[in-house]
């Protein structure tokens, strides 16, 4: 084979293999984004985000925090439930108003947005995602107490 087949043939797999390996990182980059979201949607979340953005200047306000966003997590947790409840209910209302107004094809389309919009973030029942969930306890801390920055930060 002549150097020049060669260069291009090898210029070629490196080409694909860069295409091949990005496209697979960027997918793995939004599914953890996507994660970080449905997880940031449960009251613990919430609290972790909360605290964040408080940043505690010392280990003795940080438990005090806690404990207040603790205590909170079940009311925001509920919160959050009734909200997706209402939401869904005035959705389902939205929806039986525009049906009989549609054909069968914007009936269609229109199922398949909802099917896709509902199953792109992933919900889960509040609060699911919590402190006793070894896999989502938040971010870890730096050594200086703050919290790490999250995606776009």
């Amino acid at each position: 084979m002549k150097i020049g087949t060669k260069s291009a043939l090898l210029l070629l797999a490196t080409l694909v293999l860069g295409m091949v390996l990005g496209s697979l990182l960027t997918g793995a980059l939004n599914q953890r984004r996507l994660e970080r979201l449905a997880e940031m949607r449960s009251a613990r979340g919430m609290a972790f985000f909360l605290e964040d953005v408080v940043d505690p200047e010392n280990s003795e306000q940080r438990e005090a925090i806690r404990a207040v966003l603790d205590d909170a997590s079940p009311r925001i947790a509920a919160a959050m439930q009734e909200s997706r409840e209402r939401m869904r209910a005035l959705t389902d209302s939205v929806r039986s108003e525009l049906d009989p107004l549609l054909t069968d094809e914007q009936r269609r389309r229109l199922d398949e947005r909802m099917r896709i919009g509902r199953g792109r973030i992933p919900f889960g029942p509040p609060g699911a995602r919590g402190p006793d969930d070894e896999r989502h306890r938040g971010p870890p801390e730096r050594p200086e107490g703050r919290r790490t920055p999250g995606p776009g930060s």
